[in-house]
Formats: C-alpha cells, sequence, structure tokens
C-alpha cells in the first residue's frame, strides 16, 4: 500500500518498505518535499517504526512504558543531492543502522512514541504526511523546536484518538 498527498506546501509520497531484515520494524515511511518550511532544505522523511529490542541493535529509549511504535521526521540534507523514491529504498529501515547513512539533517525534528497498532500508526502517518502539505502542521523545527513538536504531539494524539472513534479533548 503506497499514497501520495499534495497541497500548497509540497508533496509525500508513501515509500514501499523493503522486505529485508532491516526493514523488519518498518511500519512505514514517507519522502515529503515542502520547499515553503525552510529557505534551505525542502525534504523530510516521515517515518513510524515499531519499537521492540533486537539482538545487534542499540537499545530503545522509552519516552512511557507500553509504547509500541515511534513516530519520526527529519529534514535530509540539500548538500547529498535530491532524493526521491529510488533513492530512498536504498536507506532502508529508519529503525536499522543503516538509517544513520540517510542523509539527514540533526536533530531529529520529532521523535514521539505511541501505544497503537501498526494499521493506526499508518493511518497517522499519512494524515502527519497530509497536515504537512496542506500546510497544518510545520515540519520545520528550526522555526521554534519545543513549539512545533508541542503542535505535532498534540495533533497527533487527538488524531490517533479520532482515528480509533475515541472522544477527544478540542
Amino acid at each position: 500500500m503506497t499514497g501520495t498527498w499534495s497541497g500548497a506546501y509540497g508533496s509525500a509520497q508513501e515509500l514501499p518498505v523493503p522486505d529485508n531484515a532491516e526493514a523488519s520494524e518498518t511500519v512505514c515511511h514517507w519522502l515529503i518535499i515542502a520547499p515553503a518550511y525552510h529557505p534551505l532544505w525542502s525534504q523530510y522523511v516521515l517515518a513510524v517504526v515499531r519499537l521492540r529490542d533486537i539482538d545487534g541493535r542499540p537499545p530503545i529509549h522509552w519516552q512511557f512504558t507500553g509504547a509500541t511504535h515511534e513516530y519520526l521526521l527529519v529534514a535530509l540534507d540539500p548538500g547529498k543531492g535530491r532524493q526521491d523514491a529510488a533513492t530512498m529504498a536504498a536507506f532502508g529501515n529508519p529503525a536499522s543502522p543503516e538509517f544513520g547513512h540517510l542523509p539527514r539533517l540533526t536533530p531529529t525534528n520529532l521523535a514521539i512514541q505511541f501505544e497503537g497498532t501498526d494499521d493506526e500508526m499508518r493511518e497517522l502517518a499519512s494524515l502527519g504526511a497530509r497536515s504537512v502539505v496542506e500546510g497544518l502542521l510545520d515540519p520545520e523545527t528550526a522555526n521554534g523546536p519545543e513549539r512545533i513538536r508541542a503542535q505535532w504531539k498534540s495533533s497527533l494524539v487527538k488524531t490517533l484518538a479520532h482515528i480509533r472513534g475515541e472522544v477527544h479533548a478540542s
């Protein structure tokens, strides 16, 4: 399953998850091209990975007991060239050591953990990508990291409640 979004602020394409051991914990990942948010870079990767301790990989930093997934957003380094679906496939799973080779800028824009199902997380990622390209959520934490991260977390928590059919605060 792959999707695409297009809006006034850019476009987003869901990338196929590679069928290999390195990508085994990736639920989904999106390449977002959104030049309106920063004058020097315009590409971001939004990914969701399962949180499981796996031999040979660094231990997980748990934000809370019971977290099952991590929602990540990283800006891509424009100095390493423009990325597309084909070049992104070479980097594999965002949870794997190979993700370190992704031409990303640091620090990571977002890393928010959730308790949920893979299907809920796929939908949450899709709606997050859509929100960026429609100008509803700013992917660029250089514009005020604490404020931007708080907006994302609030929006994602409420959206996840909506996905589940739960009542949520406004």
